[in-house]
C-alpha cells in the first residue's frame, strides 16, 4: 500500500522532493537539489515504480487479510472466538462482521476511556467462569499480535507453520537421496524400500545416522516431485527428457512463418519394389498457421536421410502438377486402383488449384542427421530459410506435425489393408501377409486425400476472432488469416490489489495451473513445478492462487517463499478478444461441454469469443459478457470507463463440401 502527505520526503525520478503543497489531485514537489517546484498527479506519483515514500512501513500490509480462508474448520472456529473477545477488548465492542443484522449490546466494562489494562482483566475476569478460560497474561499477549498483525496474529503459529520435511536431516543424506532418485531414470523401477536400503548402505558407510524407515519415506516424498521414480519407465524416461524451463507457445500470424518438419514411421504394411514387406517412413512438412501440409512424402526404409530433407524442401515449394512424374504416378495409380480410388480429374484438380503454396520462412527441425546433414541446411540457408533444431527428445517442440501424423494414420491409414495398430497391443494377427499396396500406391492416395479431405475439412484450432464460431479449413485458413489485436494491459498498484481478491489452492502442474477448466502458465512458475508449497490447513500443500472474476484471463500465484506473487496467464490470452469474466468463462464451459466431453481450450476460447461478441447468444450469455465489464478493485486503483465497443456480424465463410474416403472393395480391407 502506497501513501503521500504534506511536507514528507520522497524519492521519484531519480531525485529527491519534499510535497509542499496540494491542489486536488496535484501535488508540489520541491527538488531537494534544484529547489525548482515540480507538479504531479497524485495517480501519476503513485503508480509510478520509481516512487519510494520516506517510511514505507507506515502502512499496514494485507497479505494476511484472507489468512481465515486458508485453515480448517476448526483452527478457522477457534481464530473468531478469539478474534471476538480482542476485538472487544481493543474496541469496546464485538466486530459486526461476526453478528450481523443482530443489535449489539455495549459492556460497561471495555469502555475506550478506561486503561487497557483494566479492560484486559476484566474480560479475563469474563472468560474465568466461561468453559474456555484465558489468563490476563495470554490476553495481553493477543491484544499485542492482534494490533501488529490483524487477525492473522489471533492464528495458532502451529497452524501455520510451513512443513519441511528435511529441515533437521543431515544435508549429505538428502543429498544421497537426491542421486538414488535420479539414478531411477534409467533403470527398471523399483520400490522405495530398494532406494532406502541403498541410501542406508551408501549413509553408513559415511558415518551418516540413517533415520527410521518412517522418515525415509517421507524424505523421498518430498524429493520424487513430479518425476515418477516409482512409476511407468517410459513416463519416467519421458519426463526426464522435459526441457528445464517454462513451457511456450508459438503462434505464427502469417502463413509460412513458422513450419514444422519431422518423420514417422507409417503404421501400414506395403509392398517394396523388391517384392519385401514393410513400414515406410513418412516425412511431413507442416505450415502451422494454416495447417497446410507443404509436403508429404513415403520413403522406403533403406533410403539415405540426407535425400529426404532437401526433397521434402523441394517437393514443398513446388505444387503437385509441376512435380516431376506426379501426372505418371497418378496415371499409374488410377490403372491399378480399383474404380473410384481416384477422384476424376476436374475434381482432383480443382482440389489442388486450391492448396496454396507456401513458402517457409523458418523451419523447426529435430536433431536426427536427416536434417541436420549438410544439404538440407545448405539449401535453407541459400533459400533464406531460418531452422530451429529442437531440444534433444522432445516431441512437444513439434507439436503440431506430431498430431498431423495421427491424423493421417486416423483419417486413411487406418482404412487399408496391411494396417499394424499404433502399438503391439493393437496390432493383428499377421499384419505382413495382409501388405497390399506399394508404396507409389499410397503415395497417391495420400496426395488425394491431403488435397480433397484434409485441405477443405474444418480442423480444431483454425479460427479468426472476425469469425468466432466458425472453424476454418486450411484453404480457408490461408484466405482468411489476420492479425489479431493486444488486450489492453492492467496498471493498478499490484500486491495490495492482488491481496483483496478471492483466494484458492491448486497445485502447479508441468504444463502450469489448471484453474476452472483451462491451463495458467509463466516462466516463473519453472521452480515450483511439481512441488509441495508446505501450506497446512485447506492449502494441503497447494499453492495460493488470487484470481479477479472480472479478468479469468490471468491468476496470481503467491510464491510465499520468496515472498513474490506470480502472474500467469491464460496460455490462449492472446488470441481472446479481452479480458473475459468467470461468468463468460462459465457459460461457454458448459456450451462445449454439449458438445466434447473433454473440454479442450481451443474450443472454449471460441464460445469466449463468440459470447464476448454478442454473435448469436442467449439472454444468460448477455448477461455475462455485460459482467464483465464491472470493475472489481477498488475506486482509487481504477477510473470509470464506459465505452462499450460494438462488433459488426462477420460474412459467413464459404461452405465447404466435406468429403470422406469412398467404399472399398472388400478384397482391399
Amino acid at each position: 500500500m502506497r501513501s503521500v502527505r504534506l511536507f514528507d520526503f520522497i524519492s521519484y525520478d531519480a531525485d529527491t522532493f519534499q510535497v509542499v503543497a496540494q491542489d486536488g489531485a496535484k501535488l508540489a514537489l520541491k527538488s531537494m537539489t534544484t529547489n525548482r517546484i515540480r507538479h504531479v498527479g497524485v495517480a501519476e506519483l503513485l503508480g509510478d515504480d520509481s516512487y519510494e515514500p520516506d517510511a514505507a512501513d507506515r502502512l499496514p500490509v494485507l497479505d494476511n487479510i484472507s489468512v481465515l480462508d486458508s485453515l480448517d474448520q476448526q483452527t478457522r472456529d477457534e481464530a473468531l472466538w478469539l478474534y471476538r473477545h480482542v476485538h472487544e477488548i481493543v474496541h469496546g465492542t464485538p466486530p459486526l462482521a461476526l453478528f450481523g443484522d443482530t443489535e449489539i449490546s455495549l459492556n460497561p466494562d471495555y469502555d475506550q476511556s478506561l486503561p487497557l489494562l483494566q479492560r484486559v482483566s476484566a474480560k479475563a475476569n469474563e472468560l474465568a467462569t466461561s468453559d474456555r478460560p484465558v489468563s490476563a497474561r495470554s490476553l495481553r499477549r493477543h491484544v499485542y499480535a492482534y494490533r501488529k498483525e490483524g487477525v492473522a496474529g489471533l492464528v495458532d503459529g502451529r497452524k501455520r507453520r510451513q512443513r519441511n520435511p528435511g529441515r533437521e536431516q543431515d544435508a549429505r543424506l538428502l543429498d544421497l537421496i537426491k542421486e538414488e532418485i535420479a539414478a531411477q531414470e534409467t533403470v527398471s523401477t523399483g520400490t522405495r524400500t530398494r532406494v532406502i536400503t541403498r541410501v542406508t548402505v551408501k549413509a553408513k558407510a559415511q558415518g551418516i545416522e540413517v533415520p527410521s524407515k518412517n522418515t525415509m519415506y517421507r524424505l523421498i516424498a518430498a524429493q520424487e516431485k513430479d518425476r515418477h521414480p516409482f512409476g511407468d519407465a517410459t513416463l519416467r524416461r519421458t519426463q526426464a527428457n522435459r526441457p528445464d524451463r517454462a513451457y511456450g507457445r508459438r503462434s505464427p500470424l502469417r502463413p509460412g512463418e513458422l513450419v514444422e518438419i519431422d518423420s514417422t514411421k507409417l503404421d501400414l504394411m506395403v509392398v517394396f519394389p523388391d517384392g519385401t514387406t514393410g513400414r515406410p517412413e513418412l516425412t511431413t512438412m507442416i505450415d502451422v498457421a494454416t495447417m497446410t501440409p507443404t509436403a508429404a512424402m513415403l520413403f522406403p526404409e533403406a533410403t539415405k536421410g540426407i535425400d529426404v530433407a532437401a526433397l521434402v524442401l523441394a517437393r514443398s515449394l513446388t505444387p503437385l502438377p509441376m512435380q516431376p512424374g506426379w501426372n505418371e504416378e497418378l496415371a499409374l495409380s488410377r490403372s491399378v486402383l480399383p474404380a473410384g480410388m481416384i477422384e476424376p480429374d476436374e475434381t482432383l484438380r480443382a482440389g489442388i488449384a486450391a492448396r496454396p503454396l507456401i513458402y517457409p520462412e523458418t523451419i523447426t527441425i529435430d536433431r536426427g542427421r536427416v536434417y541436420t546433414g549438410s544439404v538440407f541446411q545448405m539449401a535453407c540457408e541459400r533459400l533464406q530459410i531460418s531452422v530451429i533444431p529442437a531440444p534433444p527428445g522432445t516431441p512437444t517442440a513439434k507439436p503440431h506435425i506430431e498430431r498431423q501424423f495421427g491424423a493421417v494414420h486416423d483419417g486413411l491409414i487406418q482404412y487399408l489393408r496391411g494396417y499394424v495398430g499404433r502399438s503391439v497391443s493393437r496390432r493383428g494377427e499377421d499384419p505382413s501377409k495382409e501388405a497390399y499396396w506399394t508404396i507409389s500406391q499410397v503415395q497417391s492416395l495420400l496426395d488425394q486425400w491431403l488435397v480433397q479431405e484434409w485441405q477443405t475439412k474444418p480442423r480444431k484450432g483454425l479460427t479468426v476472432a472476425a469469425m468466432p464460431k466458425q472453424a476454418l479449413s486450411p484453404n480457408e485458413m490461408y484466405a482468411a488469416l489476420s492479425g489479431i489485436a493486444p488486450t489492453p494491459a492492467v496498471a493498478l498498484t499490484r500486491d495490495d490489489y492482488i491481496s483483496l481478491l478471492p483466494m484458492d489452492f491448486r497445485s502447479i502442474q508441468p504444463y502450469g495451473v489448471n484453474y476452472s477448466g483451462i491451463v495458467y502458465d509463466d516462466p516463473a512458475l519453472l521452480p515450483l513445478r511439481g512441488q509441495r508449497s508446505g501450506l497446512g490447513g485447506r492449502a494441503k500443500d497447494g499453492w495460493e492462487v488470487r484470481y479477479d472474476p472480472a479478468r479469468m484471463n490471468m491468476i496470481f500465484v503467491r510464491d510465499h517463499r520468496q515472498g513474490r506473487w506470480i502472474e500467469a496467464h491464460w496460455q490462449l490470452d492472446d488470441k481472446a478478444l479481452a479480458p473475459f469474466s468467470s461468468a463468460v468463462l462459465e457459460a461457454a464451459r458448459r456450451a462445449v461441454a454439449k458438445r466434447d466431453s473433454t473440454m479442450p481450450q481451443h474450443k472454449v476460447l471460441e464460445e469466449i469469443i463468440r459470447i464476448q461478441s454478442g454473435l448469436d447468444v442467449s439472454g444468460h450469455e448477455r448477461l455475462a459478457a455485460r459482467r464483465r465489464t464491472e470493475p472489481s478493485v477498488p475506486a482509487l486503483a481504477v477510473m470509470d470507463d464506459d465505452g462499450d465497443r460494438e462488433i459488426s456480424e462477420p460474412p459467413e465463410a464459404p461452405a465447404t463440401k466435406r468429403r470422406t474416403l469412398p467404399d472399398l472393395p472388400d478384397r482391399l480391407l
